[in-house]
């Protein structure tokens, strides 16, 4: 009985202990995280539930400055996990955890998500207009001069190409086609589309991109794009705005298109510092095969040997080519790579600091610091950015917030002998002779010493300051005002010594200023009349803008050394008189919506009148309506499971803006004549006669689309149709020569642009988790047609840039010689029944003008059997049908890798440059060859052309020197040397880890990440060219375009 008794009492000590450890208390401690970035989130709710769900306040707590929690709770509970703008995660407890790695991803409804629309920030559920949106964080993690390069292939509709590898300098973009047909030289002999890049708004403030051409300003290098003024780690989030009722209230200055951009801001508690540095390896692309030394002059002398008239002639040229007969001679007995002497790989670095914080609601702030510096893969020419940026704002209660912006930037940039676009003295200086030697004050070439001897500043100093303020007025009116004022100075010198200049040293200087004031105030209101919810806005906006400068070139200084003193004369000088410009406009921006927000309406107008319209645009009338359905919203829709989000809208709207100067309109005097007849006068200029009747460029368009969220947001889909007509376009006519003008401006040109727009963003795995994929498509489809031309013509040819504008024709047709092979023998060189006479090149009726056996098939199109500018035809377009890219982001936990690639399709391109090394044999005899700007020769053997022993070849004889210049068989201009311009690029690749925050912190650093980057990877294309993408924006691979290096960085960033 006793044994029973202490079995009894042994087993409920044993029951009572049980259940006394099964309710004590459990203790977990950890830190959450965002999964984005692996950053902590500080102040994030941490609560605690029971079995049943219900809270438990006591246990519940928040995390810490540096994202920790610590609690205890009882086994089963659930800990809730939230943060704003993330979603929620919960997490059941069963055993004690201290190491807890809570990472909580950022919410992503389609609906949920706000962007700036109209001057205010609103849900994209009321959005009835097309904007994409790009985060920072989503980009390739390299530094670039500007933030633009990074956005290729992610927004559908933006088509940038990076054909321009200038240190700073511009990529090619527009919005859905092409908007502007008109056709201006580059500067260097080659021709491009004039631009026509959207407005771009910095923390609310418009930034007009660079768009003039003038020797002092764009092509010198001087003008450096507003984009370039800010560092890559202070953007926030860019936001395009592609269609009129998005851009519309943004005036004659979004005609365009706007693109948005938002700096950061401070958001911690306690102060934060970051520091973050990139050291960069840049690499020049993949050169050219040169024949040198001997190669190079064993090919001469067969071809003149095997080409001339007779022997005895060829080797009379052979001995007045010292080049080729003296052998012996040092100058001309050389091995020079000139290529390596002109190009160079280079190392770079960026460093970046900012101090930033929220100690509480009520105030923020940030200081940004900033240094670039990139030097060219062209030797003597870089790029150099020194930049403050800073940020305050305040916001005592909920009536009143005051931003302030201010920023200070200076750029110092050299081009070195070419300009922002091209290095064609660079191109003349690589094409030299290998027989030549290498550089020097007294043997090299006048283009090779150009690019190291030339010094060259261009100097930008900016200076920026914003405010916004927001005050809400009695009766719920809340009024919101910016300020802002930009003051910009720039500074050209350029100095060319004497040897350069037969002897005369000379100084160029260009020199600017300029300053805009902005000024806009709306004041807002919602009203709810019935169901009807009213969302009213109305104000005005005001910029001034004033310009002035001047230019001037001394001529034959005292010395290479002194640059002010002896009797220089101007050999040229120009001084551009303050032009003022001032905008007024009045905002009318109402939104109107039913509950539950199925449905909303969205129109508005901004007229607006400006200081240099004509006298026949006083204001100019922009208005936009747009109408949006959210049918997941509706009943019907609550069956369909696998939809989020889904909805409707279509607009339409249009925009003007003014490309007409005030001299297009008024006229300008000469003032480099002061004399008419003897008497002393300051006529006008007859380049250009004035018209008054200028009208501003109308942009008109309509969209329809949709935005489609299926599976809790992990696929997202958004497609939209568009019809853009741009009216009055500004083009320049040519006057008959009995006039006292030569041309006169005209605004009677119209042009169209359609199509598709498709992105996908896929993110298929669990929110819950370690791992985290993004894969974001874009597609673009655009087809432009000329709708109408000056005069009721049906044509206009540009004979200098070969490009036709042709009535119902896509915007930019070649004008090309159409070519069909070469002629395998004489026999099959078509003959004229008439007269007997084979066919002939015009304008020379010479024996030699005649096509024989090797000479290129060009159709006679006229059947005239002359083959002359009559027989060109319009062919190709040079501008992509089909543009988009793809980008993968993949993380797990501390690593992280983000993928961009982008491609053009169906584009059409002339490779110059390859006929240039054809061309480059036409002239191997002394007073025709150019050793110094076009005299090696690249290696052909891998073409199959015509030769005696070849006669059925795709290219013609190239060593028929004695007819080259006549016939011209490698001329630029037939469709031998138009190819196929697609491409498929990766854009960059970028690695990320973040270092484990237990071992950072004996350092006091509560962040630390890794960064390895690639970027212009490869190129994926049936181009026979290096790159198919490094070509203006006409579709013209020349020689002398500046090429995009290959880069390579490796960078840290840390959070103190």
């Amino acid at each position: 009985m006793r044994n029973i008794f202490k079995y009894g009492l042994l087993a409920m000590a044993i029951a009572v202990t049980s259940v006394g450890v099964r309710a004590q208390d459990i203790p977990v401690s950890g830190v959450v995280k965002d999964k984005s970035n692996n950053s902590t989130l500080p102040y994030a709710s941490v609560i605690v539930k029971n079995e049943s769900g219900k809270t438990v306040p006591q246990l519940s707590t928040t995390t810490d400055d540096n994202g920790r929690f610590s609690t205890k709770v009882k086994s089963g509970y659930r800990l809730v996990f939230s943060f704003l703008a993330f979603d929620s995660l919960s997490v059941k407890v069963t055993k004690p955890s201290e190491r807890m790695q809570i990472y909580l991803s950022p919410t992503e409804n389609m609906l949920d998500e706000t962007v700036v629309v109209g001057f205010k920030r609103v849900s994209k559920a009321a959005v009835t207009a097309s904007v994409t949106v790009i985060k920072a964080e989503d980009l390739v993690n390299t530094p670039v001069a500007n933030p633009m390069e990074l956005l290729q292939g992610r927004v559908p509709g933006l088509n940038i190409q990076m054909n321009n590898g200038t240190p700073g300098g511009l990529p090619s973009f527009s919005i859905r086609g092409v908007s502007d047909i008109s056709v201006q030289s580059s500067g260097d002999g080659e021709f491009m589309m004039g631009l026509t890049p959207p407005l771009f708004v910095v923390d609310g403030i418009p930034q007009e991109d660079v768009t003039g051409y003038d020797a002092a300003g764009l092509l010198s290098g001087a003008t450096v794009s507003p984009l370039a003024m800010i560092p890559l780690e202070d953007i926030a989030n860019i936001q395009v705005l592609k269609d009129a009722a998005a851009t519309s209230l943004y005036g004659s200055k979004g005609a365009y298109g706007v693109i948005l951009i938002e700096t950061k801001r401070g958001e911690t508690a306690k102060p934060k510092v970051s520091y973050s540095a990139n050291f960069v390896v840049k690499t020049p692309p993949r050169l050219r095969d040169v024949l040198a030394g001997g190669a190079e002059r064993a090919l001469r002398i067969m071809q003149i040997l095997g080409n001339d008239t007779s022997a005895y002639h060829g080797y009379n040229e052979i001995h007045k080519l010292q080049a080729l007969s003296d052998s012996l001679n040092p100058y001309y007995n050389n091995n020079t790579d000139w290529q390596g002497v002109f190009y160079q790989t280079t190392y770079n670095q960026t460093h970046n600091l900012s101090f930033s914080g929220k100690p509480n609601e009520k105030f923020d702030y940030k200081i940004n610091a900033n240094y670039y510096t990139e030097k060219g893969i062209v030797k003597n020419t870089d790029f150099n950015r020194y930049g403050i940026r800073a940020a305050v704002g305040y916001k005592p209660n909920d009536r009143f917030h005051l931003d302030l912006n201010l920023a200070t930037t200076l750029t110092r940039n050299s081009n070195g002998s070419g300009n922002a676009f091209s290095q064609s003295g660079v191109a003349a200086g690589s094409a030299a002779s290998s027989l030549l030697p290498p550089p020097s004050m007294y043997t090299a070439s006048n283009s090779a010493l150009s690019v190291f001897s030339v010094q060259a500043d261009n100097q930008n100093v900016v200076y920026d300051a914003s405010m916004n303020i927001m005050y809400l007025l009695p009766f719920d009116i809340r009024w919101r005002s910016t300020l802002g004022y930009k003051y910009g100075t720039v500074e050209n010198e350029k100095f060319t010594p004497g040897i350069l200049n037969a002897n005369r040293a000379t100084w160029n200087n260009g020199s600017e200023y300029s300053y805009n004031m902005y000024v806009r105030s709306l004041l807002s209101r919602t009203v709810k009349l019935g169901i009807v919810n009213f969302d009213l806005q109305g104000g005005f906006e005001l910029s001034s803008e004033k310009y002035s400068g001047n230019f001037i070139m001394l001529n034959g200084l005292a010395s290479d050394h002194i640059w002010s003193s002896g009797m220089p004369s101007m050999a040229a000088g120009r001084s551009n008189f303050s032009d003022k410009k001032n905008t007024f406009a009045l905002i009318i921006d109402p939104q109107l919506s039913l509950p539950g927000g199925k449905y909303v309406f969205t129109p508005n107008i901004r007229p607006e009148i400006n200081s240099s319209y004509g006298s026949q645009a006083k204001w100019a009338i922009n208005p936009s309506l747009g109408f949006r359905w959210n049918f997941s919203r509706e009943s019907f829709a609550k069956k369909w499971k696998f939809l989020d989000a889904g909805a409707l809208r279509v607009t339409w709207g249009r925009s003007t803006t003014y490309k007409a100067s005030i001299y297009d309109i008024w006229g300008s005097y000469n003032l480099s004549k002061d004399t008419y007849n003897g008497v002393s006068i300051i006529p006008i200029d007859k380049n250009a006669m004035p018209n008054p009747d200028l009208k501003p460029v109308t942009s008109t368009s309509w969209n329809l689309g949709t935005d489609l969220s299926f599976l809790n947001n992990k696929i997202m889909f958004v497609a939209e149709a568009y019809y853009k007509q741009i009216d009055n376009q500004l083009s320049s006519i040519e006057l008959a020569n009995h006039n006292a003008f030569n041309s006169v401006r005209s605004t009677k040109t119209s042009l169209v642009n359609y199509g598709l727009e498709f992105s996908l963003n896929v993110r298929p795995l669990s929110r819950q988790s370690n791992w985290d994929l993004n894969v974001a498509t874009s597609l673009a489809i655009n087809k432009d047609v000329i709708a109408k031309l000056p005069n009721e013509v049906r044509q206009i040819i540009n004979s200098d840039a070969e490009v036709v504008n042709k009535l119902g024709s896509n915007a930019m047709g070649n004008y090309l010689y159409v070519y069909k092979g070469v002629y395998a023998t004489d026999e099959d060189v078509p003959v004229n029944p008439l007269t007997g006479e084979r066919l002939r090149m015009g304008g020379n009726t010479s024996t030699q003008a005649y096509f024989k056996a090797g000479d290129p098939i060009w159709v006679d199109v006229n059947g005239d059997y002359i083959i002359d500018e009559k027989d060109k035809v319009i062919v190709g377009n040079s501008q992509p049908r089909m543009t988009g890219g793809i980008s993968i982001n993949l993380r797990y936990k501390a690593f992280s890798i983000n993928t961009n690639c982008s491609f053009t399709l169906r584009r059409d391109i002339i490779n110059k440059a390859l006929a240039d090394r054809f061309r480059a044999y036409g002239t191997p005899v002394a007073g025709k060859v150019n050793l110094t700007g076009s005299g090696a020769l690249t290696p052909i053997e891998a073409y199959n052309f015509w030769t005696e022993d070849n006669i059925y070849a795709q290219y013609p004889n190239p060593f028929d020197y004695t007819r080259s210049s006549i016939i011209q068989p490698f001329r630029y201009d037939q469709t031998l040397f138009m190819e196929d311009g697609s491409y498929f690029k990766i854009n960059g690749i970028s690695v990320a880890y973040t270092i484990p925050k237990k071992m950072l912190d004996f350092f006091r650093i509560s962040r630390c990440q890794l960064n390895f980057s690639m970027n212009n990877i490869y190129t994926f294309s049936k181009y026979s060219g290096i790159n198919p993408e490094n070509v203006n924006n006409l579709g013209y691979d020349t020689s002398g375009g500046y090429p995009n290096g290959r880069t390579v960085t490796f960078g840290v960033s840390m959070d103190f």
